[in-house]
């Protein structure tokens, strides 16, 4: 006959069962709202301090320095959805203007890349690409040189696809071009549509170490930058060939939390370079991607195909996995992620309605 636990002992594990389940979802939900803990849901700027600069620090020879520094006094934004920027869907498509595509390796960038170069050659005369990135330093002066002239006397029917990459684009110290170049474009009466795709942390993780298989590296090897003392180094080949998403979308490539910022503050600020600047979000979405730039642009729709596919076997041991996953969320990644899925896809929006 089996043993029946007492009635008290039944309740006891009930209750620290419901508690456990309890604490995960308020930890979940907590992701999306302690970002902005410090700061008062009217985004006061008192905290655009000392502090704050030295993060956001920009060398005192650059032409823009002014705007920067008024940059920096601005508010820190809380992540609220009435922060995020917005398309007004009756104004589409727009005449003209910019697609600003900042593409972060290993998020199906490339495939995305090709496809805009596709819609350029589809859409005629009255659309261009253009792109200039690499893996050295210097590049991003050379890229914004370019972007410069890109939005400059831009047709009033003209469509220009940008691709920054590698090297190209450094958002989290260059943020006041972005601020230029949407000012230039709209006194165009341009749009100017800043556009990025991301996807799951940990298989984002997963999907970089593909690069230690050429070298022959160790995972410990591949991701020693990674490890939370390692900060203001590059990953392990000296070009940053390996970097996660919230770093790629702050640094680029470079060495990666320079000031030794917290994972929190990282991911505000990323957050915040998000609702300041990109009009299209996604996480792996590449068919709403499409749709999205078709009805912003009139272009005739073109099908997205799959552009530098990995196909070979990555097997890991559960250490490994356990490894990979711990670096990832240390870094901020998956913090980084969950805030993402909460401001743009309403991720847990029933638990707090």
């Amino acid at each position: 006959m089996p043993r029946r636990l007492p009635r008290c002992k039944v309740v006891t594990w009930f209750s620290a069962l419901l508690l456990l389940a309890l604490s995960f979802t308020a930890a979940r939900i907590y992701v999306a709202f302690h970002l902005s803990d410090k700061y008062s849901l009217e985004g006061e700027a008192g905290n655009s301090s000392a502090e704050f600069l030295k993060e956001f620090v920009w060398p005192s020879n650059e032409p823009i320095v002014e705007l920067a520094l008024e940059i920096a006094k601005k508010p820190k934004i809380p992540p609220l959805l009435s922060n995020m920027r917005s398309i007004d869907e009756s104004k589409l498509p727009y005449k003209c203007g910019i697609i600003f595509f900042y593409h972060i390796a290993c998020t199906g960038g490339a495939s995305m890349n090709h496809w805009l170069g596709k819609q350029v050659k589809h859409n005629g005369p009255h659309a261009s690409y253009w792109t200039s990135w690499g893996r050295h330093d210097g590049r991003e002066r050379k890229f914004i040189d370019g972007m410069n002239n890109q939005t400059k006397k831009i047709g009033p029917n003209e469509w220009r696809a940008v691709h920054a990459h590698g090297y190209s684009y450094f958002p989290n110290a260059s943020e006041a071009y972005l601020y230029q170049w949407r000012e230039e474009v709209e006194s165009q009466g341009c749009a100017f549509v800043v556009t990025t795709m991301l996807r799951d942390a940990i298989g984002h993780t997963i999907s970089q170490t593909k690069g230690m298989i050429k070298p022959n590296l160790t995972l410990d090897e591949f991701m020693s930058h990674m490890e939370p003392e390692n900060y203001n180094q590059r990953g392990i080949f000296e070009r940053g060939a390996f970097v996660t998403q919230l770093d790629y979308l702050l640094y680029n490539m470079g060495p990666r939390n320079e000031y030794n910022a917290t994972k929190e503050e990282k991911v505000r600020r990323a957050v915040e370079l998000l609702q300041r600047h990109f009009d299209v979000l996604l996480l792996s979405d590449y068919d709403r991607f499409t749709d999205i730039i078709h009805k912003i642009t009139g272009w005739s729709p073109t099908t997205m195909k799959q552009a530098n596919v990995f196909d070979g076997d990555l097997n890991y041991s559960y250490a490994e996995l356990q490894k990979i996953k711990h670096l990832t969320e240390a870094n901020g990644d998956t913090m980084f992620i969950d805030a993402v899925k909460h401001l743009y896809y309403g991720h847990l929006e029933h638990l707090v309605s």
